[in-house]
């Protein structure tokens, strides 16, 4: 019979086994814990490698589906990315549009911060390293804010708090002009070279080589392909808006609007026409813009039209003399040689009136016939001749004489451009960037400024290679 000295040592070792169970129970559950907590670091891992919307996030909102298509983490670093960027030519126009109308809406909160309560202004220095943009916090906390950016940030599946720290200052004005899809798309044709310095020297081929034989056992011949540098030196461009006094918080958004889209066309109008027109060697061929102000943008770089004039002796021109004609265009495009060989390469730039002629032409394709090649045409080229995009710019001059330039007394004449995008650049020191700014002090107002640095250049012209044909006098 069991004493009762046995009773209490078999209740202290039951007790000792149930307290070893219980700490084996925790060990389980703490284990369990550092499997989910490990599983779960797994997946955010997972996430952020493949650009994956984090846990939280709608698969169908705006913005998962922006972030899955633009290939970002997180909706700050969406709103930095260039929608017109060539990466993402295959993301739809909806939700590019989606992206650009947040970066607006963001923008505009800014603005309004810095007007009507009291944020810091940003600084426009004498080069870009002075620039400073000011940190704008709690962006929401204007009556725009509160109205429009936020309960659009809501919609777009945005879990960020604060709207303002978050948002790097610099993520709307960094934006290039090519993202509001404008209607000149000239500049987007040409290559762009990332200037890291001004002025910057670009090495390029200049002569290619040509395999030779050589005989079984014996040495090779070295020789060495041409090469040849182009030199960029980025110019300075801007444009303002005084922002009326009579504006308040409420009325300023849609001005603000409005402002913004007109300051980014102004850039882009004055890029196209120096591409096409411009010439800064002092003697411009234009007699109005020669006797203009030092200022104007067709006194930035050395254009198209002034470098196929100069090597005219190397088919740098053809003289049309008289309405357009597909047998005049081909010769032009005979006159470049190899440089006018790939259509692929190759664009027509001509004004509105001439471009009325080229619809005449059998050979004109226009988007309705163009096939698999209207997915390739840009906004603004409207047709393809010969295989070739055909640019239609304000900027194409329609006013010149027969000589295919302007001289106040004959303007009844055209032109038309062919020009091998392939050999020519666009060096981008500074994208655009808007900034709002203090007037001058006797004046209780703002200004909207918009700035960038760039340059233009193409591989010299001359017996050697003519990559621009510039074809003039033709009857309007």
């Amino acid at each position: 019979m069991a004493t009762r000295e046995d009773v209490a040592s078999l209740l202290k070792d039951v007790e000792g086994l149930k307290a070893r169970a219980e700490a084996a129970e925790a060990k389980v559950k703490e284990a369990e814990a550092a499997k989910a907590t490990a599983e779960k670091e797994v997946e955010e891992t997972k996430t952020k490698a493949l650009n994956l919307p984090t846990a939280g996030h709608s698969y169908s909102s705006d913005e998962s589906r922006a972030l899955r298509a633009f290939g970002c983490s997180n909706l700050k670093e969406l709103l930095t990315v260039n929608t017109a960027a060539a990466q993402y030519k295959g993301v739809s126009a909806e939700l590019k549009h989606v992206v650009r109308d947040l970066k607006k809406s963001v923008d505009i909160a800014r603005f309004t911060a810095q007007m009507y309560h009291g944020a810091p202004l940003d600084h426009v220095g004498a080069d870009a390293k002075s620039d400073r943009v000011a940190a704008i916090k709690n962006l929401t906390e204007t009556y725009y804010g509160r109205t429009e950016l936020a309960p659009r940030l809501k919609a777009f599946g945005s879990t960020v708090a604060g709207y303002g720290d978050e948002f790097v200052p610099t993520l709307i004005s960094s934006a290039y002009i090519q993202e509001f899809e404008l209607d000149l798309g000239l500049q987007g044709r040409f290559r762009e070279i990332r200037m890291p310095s001004s002025p910057y020297d670009l090495p390029v081929v200049k002569d290619v080589l040509k395999a030779q034989k050589v005989a079984e056992g014996a040495a090779a011949v070295a020789r060495e392909f041409g090469t040849d540098k182009l030199r960029f030196t980025a110019s300075k461009i801007e444009a303002h808006h005084v922002i009326p006094e009579e504006l308040n918080e409420d009325s300023a958004p849609d001005f603000l609007a409005i402002a913004r889209q007109e300051l980014v066309q102004s850039h882009a109008r004055a890029v196209e026409s120096a591409i096409i027109n411009g010439d800064n060697d002092g003697s411009h061929p234009d007699s109005d813009t020669q006797a203009g102000s030092s200022l104007l943008a067709e006194k930035l770089w050395k254009g198209l039209r002034a470098s196929a004039l100069a090597n005219s002796a190397n088919g740098g021109t053809k003289n049309i003399a008289g309405a357009l004609s597909a047998t005049a265009l081909l010769q032009m495009r005979a006159q470049m040689k190899k440089f006018g060989v790939d259509p692929s390469s190759l664009v027509w730039v001509c004004g509105p009136a001439v471009y009325a002629q080229l619809m005449g032409l059998t050979e004109i394709l226009t988007v309705d016939k163009a096939g698999p090649l209207a997915s390739t045409i840009l906004k603004g080229s409207l047709a393809a001749l010969f295989g070739i995009p055909v640019v239609v710019s304000q900027h194409m001059r329609e006013d010149l004489n027969a000589s295919g330039v302007y001289d106040g007394t004959t303007t009844t004449k055209g032109a038309i451009l062919l020009a091998n995008a392939s050999r020519w650049y666009v060096g981008m020191r500074r994208a655009p960037q808007l900034r709002i700014i203090q007037d001058l002090p006797n004046y209780d107002r703002y200004l909207m400024a918009a700035y960038q640095r760039l340059d233009f250049q193409g591989h010299a012209q001359g017996a050697g290679e003519a990559s621009v044909c510039y074809g003039y006098n033709i009857t309007l």
